[in-house]
């Protein structure tokens, strides 16, 4: 004990036990701006890398014109990017500072692991669905406001995000969609939508003068201006003929969304044409 204590006074015991630390604690200091060093250098090449992408594909776009809602989904995924990435770096160097100022580590990373695992096997599908709404938007699938049909769903988007994607179809109706769910999209709002009417004329009418007065109908229409089709309609051909009957195909060229209001309108003002031509209807 006597011995222990003389070493414990002993000039040399405290210079050996400063130093050890100073050396030490120097080795730590390196180590932490080694560290952060590394961490900042990465990052700026991270985000540079991230930009230099995003630039390259806006250039791309730019060349078919780049929408202003195109252009923010772009910018909105680079931020995303940024953001990801981050994180992932804060977690990494977190980790690694921690180990070189001598915290023990492996309760931690076996705790996260733990935790990790958990999470991840009970947000299975909600990891699905953010990775597959980040693909819709960077691939511009759709954009808010597109007529799309997904499944049996047909409607107007009203709102896209990481998670789920919300369309109102022609009734009013709100149908919220899981982006892990989305497979086939057929995208109405790309190309004009054509469809068609078909109007049963009387056999015995003269059919020159029916069409003559059909088209003629289909132009007034169009000039009136309140209306969502996109081009005159206008008649394509006979489809059925019968004893009692010939059917002609008119061609309808429209907003999706509106579609069934103008074949109405158009089958409104068709008729009254034909009645003001004297020409009978099957």
């Amino acid at each position: 004990m006597k011995g222990s204590a003389g070493r414990l006074l002993s000039a040399e015991f405290w210079i050996g036990f400063w130093r050890h630390l100073t050396e030490n604690a120097l080795r730590s200091l390196l180590q932490i701006a080694a560290i952060l060093i590394a961490y900042f250098i990465l990052s700026f090449v991270l985000n540079r890398l991230i930009d230099g992408v995003l630039a390259r594909l806006i250039s791309h776009e730019q060349r078919f014109g780049l929408s202003d809602e195109r252009s923010g989904r772009l910018n909105t995924v680079r931020s995303l990017c940024k953001s990801i990435a981050a994180y992932i770096l804060m977690f990494v160097f977190g980790v690694t500072l921690l180990k070189a100022v001598g915290f023990d580590i492996m309760p931690f990373i076996t705790t996260a692991s733990v935790i990790g695992f958990a999470v991840g096997f009970g947000s299975q599908k909600l990891v699905k669905d953010v990775i597959s709404g980040f693909f819709i938007i960077v691939d511009d699938l759709f954009v808010v406001g597109d007529i799309v049909t997904i499944g049996t769903v047909t409607g107007r988007v009203q709102e896209m995000g990481m998670r789920v994607t919300r369309v109102i179809d022609p009734t009013g109706k709100l149908v919220i969609l899981s982006n892990g769910d989305i497979g086939t999209i057929i995208n109405l709002s790309r190309n004009p939508v054509e469809e068609f009417l078909e109007i049963p004329i009387s056999a015995g009418a003269d059919l020159g003068r029916a069409v003559e007065v059909i088209n003629d109908a289909c132009a007034k229409l169009f000039e009136q201006g309140d209306h969502h089709l996109k081009a005159p309609s206008r008649v394509l051909g006979i489809t059925a003929v019968s004893a009692t009957s010939v059917t002609a195909r008119i061609s309808v060229v429209c907003d999706p969304f509106a579609l069934p209001a103008e074949q109405m309108r158009l089958r409104a003002a068709i008729r009254e044409a034909l009645n003001g031509a004297e020409i009978a209807l099957a």
